[in-house]
């Protein structure tokens, strides 16, 4: 346990609300405690884990397992309440303590960049094997419901603003957005596509058209969606009907076809997806093996905006990042924008 604080040792040697099964209780959240730092968690966020677990009402030496179980899962359930609270524990805004943390968050789900310049996500774990692989130390993007979803968009909120921060477009003074430098990272530039991933794949799984999700996003919290241009999001389509939806806060947008199904790279990349030994996910980034439909889904993906509406800092941070000659996407994407 060495490396954590010393009041997050304190209270794994002596939990508090379990006697019969302290010994148990210990063992199990120091060997938790070990892999959360292998992964690459600050000792700050591992307290935000431990005090979760104790700060529970419920503990006792009945609950002890259950708890646990749970608080384990969720922390490795990307965007849920605690993996956020975690991530954010203890962040002093500023550059600098920015590019940390999303450093943090890369090493934690095992962001790599292939030969392809395809971002890989080498710890995404898959959703229905998470029992069969409690050692692998995988990571989740999921979310079961719609109640799930303001959770995440809290997330999805938190990393944007961290973007901002780390590209130097905010100004805390005059609380305006100013752009001094545009994104240049390619890690940066397509973990906007993996943060949509678990917003779409409720959406498919739920068989939610355009209408129903605008729906649930208002009875959700509050505020209706809104709907800007989506001309970079009908590549190929005769009559340019795909339209774009904004999440409340904009950063997070799905494209919808006129059918009102949604029009996403990921269906098309699990199309030929590939489930390791670990249990982690991978795609192929082989252009031969998606048909042009597919391809044409690729290309006129959603993704996650880092700016909180248009403007300069949008065209710096969301919009130039993604032209085929910035050289931050994958060449699989750029192959399928030049398709249409």
């Amino acid at each position: 346990m060495t490396g954590l604080f010393k009041r997050t040792r304190e209270l794994i040697k002596s939990p508090n609300g379990v006697d019969k099964r302290r010994t148990l209780m210990t063992a199990t959240l120091s060997t938790q405690t070990t892999h959360l730092m292998n992964d690459g968690w600050l000792p700050k966020s591992i307290a935000a884990y431990v005090d979760e677990i104790f700060n529970n009402e419920q503990l006792s030496d009945e609950t002890m397992q259950a708890i646990l179980s749970k608080a384990w899962l969720e922390a490795h359930r990307v965007g849920s309440h605690l993996f956020t609270k975690m991530y954010v524990a203890g962040f002093h805004r500023g550059g600098v303590p920015a590019t940390d943390r999303l450093e943090m968050l890369y090493a934690i789900l095992g962001m790599t960049v292939s030969s392809a310049n395809f971002v890989k996500m080498t710890k995404l774990g898959h959703w229905p094997t998470r029992f069969e692989n409690k050692n692998a130390d995988l990571y989740y993007l999921h979310i079961e419901n719609m109640a799930e979803c303001q959770d995440y968009l809290e997330f999805v909120k938190q990393v944007a603003f961290m973007m901002r921060l780390k590209h130097h477009t905010w100004n805390g003074i005059r609380s305006k957005y100013e752009t001094s430098h545009q994104l240049d990272k390619v890690i940066d530039n397509q973990l906007r596509y993996y943060l949509s991933k678990p917003v779409v794949d409720l959406v498919k799984r739920d068989q939610l058209t355009q209408g129903d999700v605008a729906e649930k996003i208002v009875q959700l919290t509050g505020t209706p969606v809104s709907y800007p241009k989506a001309n970079f999001h009908n590549r190929g389509v005769v009559d340019n009907s795909h339209v774009k939806m904004a999440m409340p806060g904009y950063h997070l947008e799905l494209i919808f076809n006129a059918q009102g199904d949604i029009i996403s790279m990921w269906p098309a990349l699990e199309a030929h997806q590939t489930v390791t030994k670990s249990g982690a996910l991978v795609f192929s980034e082989e252009q031969t093996d998606y048909s042009l439909s597919e391809l044409q889904m690729i290309a006129n993906t959603e993704s996650t905006n880092y700016a909180n509406a248009g403007g300069q800092i949008h065209q710096s941070l969301d919009v130039k990042p993604a032209n085929r000659h910035a050289g931050l996407e994958s060449d699989l994407r750029n192959y399928a924008k030049s398709k249409f």
